[in-house]
């Protein structure tokens, strides 16, 4: 199906990418290719769907063939019917404004008849969860929802190979679950797939190997129990592996369980537990609670479009010192309301204040410097030749001195961990260096409310650790959207659960988590910790604490 030899790739001026990739992938296969950071898996799978090295600038040696075609001689339109790609950025793909054009794109342009088209609009759609927006404007969606889309699009081409760069990544839990369960189904036709992700955890059972690459090279390639029998690696690389596999390596046994049904199955064979016990749960305290608000919002209504509100009669306060974890499915409103904190969105009825002031007459502009906000999506904010340029955009224009800007910006970068890349172009580093370098270029503005849109994005366990590390230690008021239970109940000190517009659930991240059925309403789901630990009759919020339990 797919063969690679010895290929080797740089972009141009830069240092090679990849370097001897050998490898060779089976019809139906289901493929994790994981690994840190900027460690080549976006540029391998442009160099499988022809991108590379019919689009890109650079220069690639060695063979790929699929199908029996080799890539490098084959033009694009050829290679679009084999291969079929869904990149880290919706926004890079998606270019019609109805999500059903979108989907009809491709097939349109095989020249299918309508009712073909048709039928393959209806089934991709579906197979995603979005048939119901079909008739949506694209620019309305939600990040998971433009990726659902994405996806669709693709489908609707019908590839033989289906490579997927990071496709979950701002999908809700119960979203993710759902595409994830289709795309394995789509291997039982024959369907080849290849699928980039940090989120192993949420892919490692469904997948048939786990390839893993570190500086350009393949490293690890196995199935996924004998891979996570090489658990040091992982930890070396800082990715982060299923919680079942933490849970079972600390407890000293040899099984390698992916699920929590797995795990709780071994614990009830081997009658690991055998007494019940009640973790200690309680954290209601909030940093900054006697505080002035920094944020206050009341009975705020906002819509894109006239008869469809997104923010729903939203009430609350978020206290100096406080890092709030904003988290519902897909089109909750989370973005949304992000926005209002900026004062980048102005409610159609409702009040939103920051630092005391209401934001209706206030210019964005005039909070830089107080307010520091990183969308979903880098991309719209990375515009300097160079990440250093970036970091220091907002001191210059705050106009702080020479020495006060090379200070901040080598702050910035270390926090950052991207002080290596200083000299690079933003748009030629990976996702989750983008991010970092978005990132970078708000903290060195020092601002007293930081405002995150999925900050975990492209990220692999290291560095959200390490950036989130960061935002603990600065005790400014941290406010991030995010799907990511893990991150969320270790970092934050409040979760806000939203669904339809609508606060559906506000408190400390181990009182929210707890409250199974409202997380459910949201798309959510509790940790495979909490799950394992309430079926045994008690709540435990990290490996550590069932492995004490237990």
């Amino acid at each position: 199906m797919i063969k690679i030899e010895d290929l080797w790739f740089s972009y141009s001026g830069s240092k090679q990418v990849l370097k001897g990739i050998d490898l060779e992938i089976k019809k139906g296969e289901f493929i994790l290719l994981t690994g840190p950071t900027g460690c080549g898996k976006t540029t391998l799978l442009k160099c499988l769907n022809g991108i590379i090295p019919h689009e890109s600038g650079g220069e690639m040696r060695g063979i790929i063939h699929i199908d029996g075609i080799e890539t490098g001689n084959s033009s694009m339109k050829e290679l679009s019917q084999h291969a079929g790609m869904v990149f880290q950025s919706p926004d890079d793909q998606i270019f019609s404004t109805v999500v059903e054009d979108e989907v009809a794109f491709g097939p349109e342009n095989l020249c299918l008849t309508r009712e073909e088209i048709e039928k393959r609009i209806e089934y991709s759609l579906k197979a995603v969860g979005m048939l119901e927006h079909r008739h949506s404007t694209t620019n309305a969606l939600s990040g998971g929802q433009k990726q659902r889309v994405c996806i669709a699009s693709v489908l609707a081409m019908q590839p033989s190979l289906l490579l997927l760069d990071e496709p979950i990544s701002q999908m809700d839990p119960k979203g993710a679950d759902e595409v994830l369960g289709v795309i394995k189904q789509l291997t039982g036709h024959g369907l080849t797939i290849i699928m980039v992700e940090h989120r192993i955890h949420d892919v490692a059972h469904l997948v048939d190997r786990i390839i893993i690459m570190n500086d350009g090279k393949i490293v690890l390639q196995d199935a996924p129990k004998n891979a996570f029998g090489k658990l040091e690696l992982f930890h070396e690389l800082g990715l982060r592996v299923p919680e079942t596999v933490e849970l079972f390596h600390k407890l000293g046994y040899d099984e390698v369980p992916l699920t929590v049904d797995e795990a709780l199955g071994e614990i009830r064979i081997r009658k690991i537990h055998n007494r019940k016990i009640q973790v200690n749960r309680n954290n209601s305290h909030r940093e900054g609670a006697l505080s002035k608000p920094v944020i206050s919002t009341m009975d705020v209504w906002y819509g894109y479009e006239n008869d469809k509100m997104v923010l729903k009669g939203i009430s609350l306060d978020i206290f100096e010192g406080e890092r709030v974890a904003l988290m519902g499915n897909n089109g909750s409103g989370k973005s949304t309301l992000l926005l209002h904190f900026a004062a980048i969105l102005k409610p159609l009825k409702g009040e939103v204040k920051i630092f005391g002031a209401g934001i209706k007459s206030i210019n964005p502009y005039f909070l830089a410097g107080k307010v520091g906000i990183v969308f979903q999506n880098p991309d719209l904010m990375l515009f300097c030749d160079t990440v250093k340029d970036e970091a220091g955009f907002g001191p210059k224009n705050l106009g702080f001195s020479c020495d006060e800007i090379n200070l901040k910006v080598s702050k910035a970068l270390k926090a950052m961990t991207i002080e290596a890349l200083s000299g690079d172009a933003p748009h030629a580093l990976s996702k989750g260096q983008r991010l970092r370098t978005a990132v970078a270029s708000v903290l060195s503005t020092a601002p007293d409310l930081l405002l995150l849109d999925e900050p975990t994005t492209g990220q692999d366990k290291m560095h959200i650790e390490g950036m989130m590390e960061q935002f603990l230690h600065n005790k400014k008021t941290l406010v991030f959207c995010t799907h990511d239970i893990e991150t969320a109940l270790k970092y934050s000190t409040r979760v806000i659960v939203m669904n339809d517009g609508k606060i559906l659930a506000d408190g400390s991240p181990k009182e929210v988590f707890l409250k199974q059925q409202i997380l459910e309403q949201a798309s959510l789901k509790q940790p495979p910790v909490l799950q394992i630990s309430r079926k045994l009759g008690f709540a435990a919020f990290s490996v550590d604490e069932l492995v004490e339990a237990l």
